[in-house]
């Protein structure tokens, strides 16, 4: 639960965590697909990129 609040504060993705549980259609269900449809959100909306 705490992980998933974390996931959620700092994605900032609207679908929160249905990004993991419930992908839209035709959205990669692996991690890095999950990775991918978050970081071009956050581009997509003006957020910066994580650091890794």
């Amino acid at each position: 639960q705490r992980l998933l609040k974390h996931f959620v504060k700092v994605t900032e993705h609207p679908a929160q965590t249905d990004v993991i549980f419930y992908p839209e259609e035709g959205q990669e269900d692996t991690p890095e697909g999950i990775l991918k449809t978050i970081k071009e959100w956050r581009a997509k909306n003006g957020k910066p990129g994580f650091k890794t």
